[in-house]
């Protein structure tokens, strides 16, 4: 039981910080606040930050129709399109290291996938991969967006996978921060509901971070204490079903950024199976949310990745 506690909370970031939403006119709050966000931690947006929210229509376990509230922050603008997907249990503020850098670079979407930060958590609903890849796919559909890079931070990639596999051809590359565990072959069942039941029995003291550095992410981490475990333990049992852990054809420009990769090793190869072509960087350092703790360094690295016009060249031998 312990390894599984330790795996778990390797794969998440364990933090839970809720950024503050202002009614842009898209929606009427007309509803009760369903999310866990928390008042007292808001922070306005500010120059081009806008923060937005989109209603999806889900059904609960007792077969009704129910009205679920998404919200996402729009940050800067530029010549391409980019939608960035947080972690598991993570609000988009686990993003926060990105808002400046790409204000003037890019047109940034950043997700609250349903469950996590501003974005509706109500009981009695499946939170299912599919329900994160079309939340992503009402939004981006809202904005006009067509075509996006995409970025996905520990399990964000996989809401991405089942979007593209859905909706073929608009994710134009792909960009993976650290990305969790994979589990193909399937993992079985009998290990995803003792997972579950692990996940359920979880104390605050299993979800308080071990982290000692920098100052503000240690701040940020304590507040995964908090996080409902019923949330996150049904997430992530969805996260582990078969259907989803398939692996996909990319055919598409990857780059995927570890604090460690061996050359060789299993984990490389796996890599390498969920996503052909995949251009691997590691970076070292001991902390999961390499984009929080070494956001110069990842920042940098993405940057010579996307393509802002024709022929931008992005290091020795590389064209786009």
């Amino acid at each position: 039981m312990k390894t599984l506690k330790k795996l778990f909370l390797f794969i998440a970031v364990i933090g839970l910080l809720f950024s503050c939403s202002k009614d842009d006119g898209f929606l009427g709050r007309d509803q009760p606040e369903l999310n866990y966000g928390n008042e007292e931690f808001c922070k306005p947006s500010n120059g081009l930050d806008q923060d937005r929210y989109v209603t999806m229509r889900v059904i609960d376990n007792n077969n009704h129709w129910i009205n679920l509230k998404v919200h996402y922050r729009i940050i800067g603008k530029g010549p391409v399109d980019m939608v960035f997907i947080p972690g598991w249990t993570n609000p988009l503020t686990v993003y926060t290291k990105q808002f400046d850098y790409f204000r003037d670079k890019a047109r940034s979407i950043y997700v609250d996938l349903p469950g996590h930060g501003l974005s509706d958590a109500p009981e009695g609903i499946e939170y299912t991969q599919a329900l994160m890849a079309d939340a992503i796919y009402f939004i981006i559909r809202k904005e006009g967006v067509h075509h996006f890079i995409g970025v996905g931070f520990s399990w964000g990639w996989k809401p991405l996978q089942l979007l593209e596999s859905m909706h073929p051809g608009m994710i134009t590359r792909l960009v993976l921060l650290d990305v969790g565990v994979l589990t193909w072959p399937p993992m079985s069942q009998a290990t995803r509901e003792a997972t579950y039941a692990a996940q359920m029995a979880w104390t605050e003291a299993n979800k308080t971070s071990t982290a000692t550095e920098p100052e503000d992410f240690v701040e940020w981490v304590q507040y995964y204490k908090y996080f409902p475990n019923w949330l996150l333990a049904n997430m992530y049992y969805h996260f582990l079903a078969e259907e989803v852990c398939q692996p996909y054809p990319w055919t598409i420009p990857i780059l995927g950024i570890w604090r460690a990769m061996v050359p060789g090793s299993a984990a490389e190869t796996k890599m390498k199976l969920y996503f052909p072509g995949v251009e691997i960087i590691a970076i070292g350092g001991n902390n999961h949310a390499i984009q929080w703790v070494q956001a110069d360094l990842v920042n940098q690295l993405i940057d010579d990745f996307i393509p802002d016009r024709p022929g931008r060249r992005h290091g020795p031998g590389r064209i786009y």
